[in-house]
């Protein structure tokens, strides 16, 4: 709110004083800093226009003063955006706000429906790994997923049990690999004796 009142007890080489208010009530003191530029001149009974603040002594003093008739340049405003850039910012903030609640709407509801879809771990060991690589293949993740067999083994020349490290290796070998000796009984089970004998199961 501004205020105006008269200069008294001016002390120029204090650069302090007080203000009379025209209106009642008790007078506000003035420095120097409490003009928004000081005069060149100033002298008691000069009016003065200002606004009042409470110091961190808790006494009232008049700042933004200036005095009357004074020409000042006003305090620049603040840069404020152009209100015709705002529809686009808004529009462009709500897009990209709408693309990410999208993609991550997505990921939730893939990774929701990859683990509902996976079978439970019953039955045999091999039975299970079957089913899991039959759900991974039908999966739309790119790249697709290879199971570790076919990036784990190659063709060494390997052709019997002794030279397998796993029952998955000799299983590889048996379905891949020419001239391997490692299933003696032909039933479709290699190296029965050392990796896949029936008492794993």
């Amino acid at each position: 709110m501004l205020h105006q009142g008269r200069l008294k007890d001016w002390n120029p080489t204090q650069g302090r004083g007080l203000i009379q208010r025209d209106k009642a009530g008790p007078d506000i003191s003035i420095c120097s800093s409490g003009f928004r530029k000081k005069p060149e001149q100033l002298q008691n009974g000069d009016s003065i226009f200002f606004q009042i603040e409470v110091d961190s002594a808790g006494q009232l003093i008049a700042v933004g003063a200036y005095k009357a008739g004074q020409h000042f340049v006003p305090a620049p405003d603040l840069k404020k955006p152009r209100l015709s850039s705002l529809p686009f910012q808004r529009l462009l903030s709500g897009l990209v706000s709408l693309s990410i609640l999208a993609w991550l709407g997505y990921q939730s509801v893939y990774l929701f429906s990859a683990q509902a879809s996976l079978p439970a771990m019953t039955g045999t060991d091999e039975s299970a790994k079957e089913h899991k690589a039959t759900v991974l293949s039908d999966s739309p993740v790119w790249p697709p997923i290879q199971t570790q067999s076919l990036t784990q083994f190659q063709c060494e020349g390997k052709q019997y049990c002794t030279e397998m490290q796993s029952c998955e290796e000799a299983e590889f070998y048996l379905k891949n690999c020419p001239d391997v000796m490692i299933d003696g009984d032909h039933d479709g089970i290699p190296c029965e004796q050392q990796h896949c004998g029936r008492s794993r199961f």
